[in-house]
């Protein structure tokens, strides 16, 4: 199944076998119901946003639950912030040039995070990782190229952002900002709609859509080749 759709925002993509599969004994419904408890809560404070999530959760893949779904929930895909970007992006020539891009544009980007709970991928990905490690979890933000249909992917210029955690010594992958919602073309605008595929999906799925800069994070053995993606 393919449908027209953006880098930095929800996909259709074939049925993911999740590695929430490991977790067959848990009832995640739990977690998502504790995160619906507090819509739109302020971001100044985020220890305390975490402990409210999970202080009544012993096991590490209730509380990430809990956190996900609620970044998932009550952060908003900015389309007009992904546009700026994009376009900005486009006109770097050098990685240099990418780089002094970035170091202005993170400033505006963590601004509208904080202030209106609006953002791109990688503050989806930045969020995810500051609640976790509030939360005692080891979670890291990855760096590398998001394919969707359509993207113009080029190598050393990475596009996407998203998350791998550790949950009961194991790591896991998961992407806040496509299972948030989606864009609608028509309208320009984003659209809420949970997607539970992006949560602790299987390696090997996720790497037919997500390559990272640092190879690791495949968390495969049989690593895909940087030059097969791009193309």
């Amino acid at each position: 199944m393919r449908l027209l759709a953006y880098t930095l925002v929800w996909i259709a993509v074939l049925p993911a076998r999740a590695q929430v599969s490991d977790f067959k004994g848990t009832d995640f419904s739990r977690a998502d119901s504790v995160a619906k408890l507090y819509p739109n809560h302020p971001l100044t404070n985020l220890p305390d946003l975490a402990g409210k999530l999970t202080h009544s959760f012993s096991r590490d893949e209730e509380k990430f639950r809990a956190l996900f779904t609620w970044v998932c929930l009550n952060i908003r895909n900015d389309y007009r912030l992904y546009l700026e970007n994009k376009h900005a992006r486009e006109q770097c020539k050098t990685e240099a040039a990418l780089n002094e891009w970035y170091k202005t544009f993170s400033k505006v980007l963590y601004r509208e995070l904080l202030q209106e709970h609006r953002t791109i991928c990688t503050g989806y990905a930045y969020l995810v990782r500051e609640l976790a490690l509030a939360s005692g979890l080891e979670c890291v933000m990855v760096d590398g190229y998001g394919r969707t249909p359509g993207t113009r992917l080029r190598k050393n210029y990475p596009n996407h952002n998203w998350n791998a955690v550790r949950l009961n010594g194991k790591w896991y992958l998961c992407d806040a900002t496509w299972a948030s919602g989606k864009i609608d073309r028509q309208l320009n605008e984003f659209v809420p709609r949970y997607d539970d595929r992006f949560f602790l999906v299987n390696p090997a799925e996720f790497a037919r859509h997500h390559y990272p800069l640092d190879t690791s994070w495949l968390l495969v053995q049989d690593k895909p080749a940087l030059s097969g993606f791009l193309k």
